[in-house]
């Protein structure tokens, strides 16, 4: 199994969108092949999950993992819920120097959650920020010629580290102690003798890039939190996850929404004094509370309702149907003579503008030519048959329609014929008529 980390596949000669897409691809390529025990590590290792953790051969791995965000965004939120909460329900030891985490509220937490009972779960270490810069805070990893022997330090195999303000010892203008640094590339070798659970770090950080490069360049996953004050919603928070430490497009592999939850706040302390909120000292960062975007929005939907009411009304309206409305009668049916004398003159002149009807005793059957001169053979439902000029008619073939008698006439005008009756004869062409 390789799930270390994810294996980017972006072949040169892809596209930006195209690569990006790749990546996508191999995230979950990579996240099918773990090996869980539960949905849930299933969907913490195929993208990433809270904490980005995948499971090599039944230990966890977490690696090195950044939280960035500025003040307020959701980070300790997101530690909190996640990775260390996932890791106190796993037993692990958690050494931390976030203030006020309440390490009796959380065991009860997890009982309530049904996530194991009391003396399975892991402990809660408070560390001062200073302590991680004490000599032997660390574990050391000594090679020699029989094999490596690991110098124990305050860090002991196995547990998670998690770090608030990880600018404060790591920057990107300070100097990083061997110690520190060898921690840092070889962490993966403190692994508890039980669980074989190997040390973990999650960094906490406003932005990664006040982090050291030499630090940036073992992040694994980075996670950026954006707090939804500009809709309005400050009941949730936006969580974008990125490959390694840089937080670009190419790299980004989710983006999800969280809403926060109040049974979480009392298992840490947000601010360093008592109580604290957060006061809205520009309203304008709302851009619901602009009439403008309210209005623009209301349009929109009209404009969407109206349009989808048009379309139903453009395919399903009929102009002549209307109720109450007398039928209309069709064209080409016989009008009485009587109906016709007793209209007025304006009825008469509208009824000579009307296009003339299709003929009910002559079509089109046929047409012959010779030397010179060529003829339309046209036929009643009796049979006698009719010469006209080709002058008097328009197209040609069954397209072929003229006008005899002040009614037009086609190869489909005519009346039916008689059940019983002979049907009227087609002569060919070049045949004269007797």
């Amino acid at each position: 199994m390789f799930i270390g980390s994810v294996i980017p596949l972006r072949p040169r000669s892809l596209t930006k969108k195209s690569s990006a897409l790749c990546t996508d691809f191999a995230v979950v390529v990579v996240g099918i092949r773990v090996r869980v025990r539960s949905c849930r590590d299933w969907v913490d290792a195929s993208v990433g999950g809270r904490d980005g953790a995948a499971r090599r051969g039944g230990a966890l791995i977490m690696a090195i993992n950044a939280y960035c965000g500025i003040m307020g965004s959701g980070k300790s939120y997101e530690v909190v819920q996640g990775p260390l909460l996932d890791a106190i329900a796993k037993g692990r030891r958690v050494v931390t120097n976030v203030d006020g985490i309440n390490e009796d509220a959380i065991h009860d937490f997890l009982e309530k959650a049904d996530r194991g009972g009391g003396g399975d779960f892991g402990a809660v270490v408070h560390v001062r920020t200073e302590d991680l810069l004490v000599p032997g805070f660390f574990p050391v990893e000594v090679e020699s010629a029989s094999g490596a022997v690991i110098t124990p330090g305050f860090i002991q195999p196995g547990d998670l580290l998690v770090v608030d303000e990880a600018w404060k010892l790591w920057q990107a203008s300070a100097k990083i102690t061997d110690e520190h640094m060898a921690f840092f590339r070889m962490h993966r070798h403190f692994t508890h003798a039980v669980t074989g659970v190997a040390c973990d770090v999650v960094l906490m950080i406003q932005d990664i890039g006040d982090l050291h490069r030499k630090i940036k360049s073992v992040v694994e996953l980075s996670f950026r939190m954006h707090k939804l004050k500009s809709i309005g919603m400050a009941s949730g928070y936006r969580v974008e996850q990125y490959e390694g430490w840089k937080q670009n497009a190419k790299t980004r592999v989710a983006v999800y929404v969280r809403k926060y939850r109040k049974e979480i706040f009392p298992l840490y302390k947000s601010y360093a004094g008592p109580g604290g909120t957060e006061a809205v000292v520009d309203k304008r960062q709302n851009i619901l509370a602009n009439k403008f975007y309210v209005v623009l929005a209301l349009l929109c939907v009209t404009f969407v309702v109206g349009g989808l009411w048009y379309s139903w009304w453009f395919f399903h309206h009929r102009p002549g149907a209307k109720s109450g409305a007398p039928a209309v009668a069709m064209a080409g049916a016989a009008v009485p003579a009587s109906a016709v004398a007793v209209g007025a003159s304006g009825l008469a002149a509208a009824t000579a503008l009307e296009k003339p009807a299709f003929s009910e005793n002559w079509r089109v059957v046929g047409g012959y030519a010779g030397p010179g001169r060529s003829w339309v053979v046209v036929a009643d439902v009796s049979g006698r048959l009719r010469v006209e000029s080709p002058s008097m008619f328009q197209n040609a073939g069954v397209a072929r329609v003229g006008m005899i008698d002040g009614e037009r006439v086609a190869t489909f005008s005519g009346a039916k014929a008689v059940v019983g009756s002979a049907p009227p004869p087609s002569p060919g062409l070049g045949v004269a008529p007797r």
